[in-house]
C-alpha cells in the first residue's frame, strides 16, 4: 500500500472509532439540536481532515527543513478542499441572512466578533507565551511586541520574540480567517448588489473593503481564487428562494451519488482552480440543500465534532507541535511517512478532547448567550456583546 493510500486508511478508521466516541457525548448545544442540516456533520469531517493534513506536512517539516504541502494532490487537498467547503459555508450561511431580508449589519458584525474572537484570542495568547519560551524569554521592546500583536489580530501572523516558528505553533491554519473576515465586511457591497438596495455607510465602507481587497488581489497579497468560494455558497441560497422544486430532485439517492463521485474527484485536482471549485460547488448544492449522502451526514457523532469544527480547526496545531517538536515524541531521522502517520489516531485523539475544553470555556458560552431568549449569565458578557 502506497503512503497516500495508507494515510487516507488511517484517516478513515481513525474517523470511524472517532465518531463511534462521539456520538456518546453531549457536545452538541441545543440550539444545534434544533437543525437538520447535514453542513453540521460536513464540518466535522472537514475540520479533522485538515488535522491529518497537517499532521503530513508536519512529517516534511520535520524531515526536509520547510512546511511546505506534499506533492500528492490527494494529500494537499485533504487539507485544501476542507478550506473551499468551509468557505462555501460562510458563504451560503451568510447571503442567507442578507439575501432578500433586511439585514441588522450590527447584530451580524457582533455575531461573529463573539464568534470567532474569544477562541482565536486565546491561541493567539498561547502562541505568544509558547513563542517566549522557544525564544529563551529574549527580550524585545513594547512598540516590537504591539507591532507583532498587530500582525496577529489581522490574522497576518509572523513570529513572536523573534521566534521564526510561531505560524506553526497553529500549522498556519489562522490564514484562512483573513479571508473570512474580508467576506464579512463585504457582505453589505454584496448585500447591495444582490437587493438593488443602498444601506447607507454600510455599503461605502463596505465598498471601501471591496477597494482594499481588490487592491491586494493586485498586489498578490490577497488570492483572487479564494472569492469564488464564497460565492459558490450563493447557489443554494438562491436555488431555495427562487426553485424550491428542485430540492426534491436534490435530495434524491442518484443526487447523493453524484456529490459523492463529484467529492472524490475533486480531491485529486489541483487545489484552488476553477475546475476544483466548480466541481465542489455541485456537490456543496446537493449537500446544503438537505441531501445527507445515504444517511453520513446524520449520524451523531459527526454532528458533535462539527460542534467542535472551530476549536479543532484552531487549536490542533498547538497538539502537533507539542507533540512532535517539544516533546520529540517521533524520531524523524530515517523514518517514513508510513511510519509517522500511524501517531495520527492519538493525535486527532489528543486534539478532539482539546477542542471539546477550549469550546466549552471559549465558544459555548457566546453561543448560548446569542440564543433566543437568553438571558444573559453575567455582566461582564453583557459587556462583552454591548462593546462588540
Amino acid at each position: 500500500m502506497g503512503s497516500t493510500a495508507l494515510v487516507v486508511t488511517v484517516y478513515l478508521l481513525s474517523m470511524f472509532v472517532l465518531c463511534k466516541l462521539f456520538a456518546h457525548t453531549s457536545i452538541v448545544t441545543p440550539h444545534a439540536h434544533g437543525r437538520s442540516s447535514p453542513l453540521d456533520a460536513l464540518r466535522g469531517i472537514l475540520a479533522t481532515a485538515v488535522v491529518c493534513h497537517h499532521m503530513v506536512i508536519t512529517y516534511f517539516w520535520k524531515t526536509g527543513g520547510a512546511w511546505v504541502p506534499p506533492q500528492s494532490d490527494v494529500l494537499c487537498n485533504l487539507g485544501y478542499v476542507p478550506v473551499s467547503l468551509f468557505f462555501m459555508i460562510t458563504g451560503f450561511l451568510f447571503f442567507g441572512k442578507v439575501y432578500q431580508r433586511t439585514p441588522d449589519w450590527i447584530d451580524i458584525l457582533t455575531s461573529r466578533v463573539l464568534r470567532i474572537m474569544p477562541l482565536y484570542l486565546a491561541v493567539m495568547i498561547g502562541v505568544l507565551m509558547l513563542s517566549m519560551v522557544e525564544a529563551h524569554f529574549a527580550p524585545v521592546s513594547l512598540a516590537q511586541l504591539l507591532k507583532e500583536m498587530l500582525k496577529w489580530l489581522v490574522f497576518s501572523g509572523g513570529p513572536f520574540f523573534g521566534f521564526p516558528d510561531s505560524n506553526l505553533i497553529t500549522a498556519g491554519a489562522h490564514w484562512t480567517l483573513r479571508y473570512e473576515w474580508l467576506f464579512y465586511l463585504s457582505l453589505p457591497a454584496l448585500a447591495t448588489l444582490c437587493n438593488r438596495r443602498f444601506y447607507g455607510k454600510y455599503t461605502l465602507m463596505s465598498w471601501v473593503v471591496v477597494a482594499i481587497t481588490v487592491a491586494g488581489m493586485a498586489l498578490g497579497v490577497i488570492r483572487p481564487m479564494m472569492a469564488p468560494l464564497f460565492l459558490a455558497g450563493f447557489l443554494p441560497v438562491w436555488v431555495k428562494r427562487h426553485r424550491p422544486e428542485w430540492l426534491e430532485i436534490l435530495n434524491t439517492r442518484l443526487m447523493g451519488a453524484i456529490a459523492v463521485v463529484m467529492l472524490v474527484d475533486a480531491m485529486a485536482l489541483p487545489s484552488f482552480t476553477a475546475l476544483q471549485i466548480v466541481t465542489l460547488a455541485v456537490p456543496f448544492l446537493i449537500i446544503a440543500s438537505g441531501n445527507d449522502l445515504f444517511g453520513l451526514l446524520a449520524g451523531k457523532g459527526l454532528k458533535a465534532l462539527g460542534e467542535i469544527s472551530y476549536s479543532l480547526y484552531l487549536t490542533h496545531g498547538l497538539v502537533l507541535y507539542m507533540a512532535f517538536t517539544r516533546f520529540g515524541l517521533f524520531q524523524f531521522k530515517g523514518s517514513e511517512l508510513t511510519d509517522f502517520i500511524g501517531f495520527f489516531p492519538l493525535v486527532l485523539g489528543a486534539a478532539s478532547v482539546l477542542s471539546v475544553v477550549t469550546f466549552h470555556c471559549f465558544e459555548k458560552p457566546f453561543i448560548v448567550s446569542r440564543m433566543p431568549g437568553t438571558v444573559p449569565e453575567s455582566n461582564t458578557m453583557a459587556k462583552a456583546r454591548l462593546s462588540s
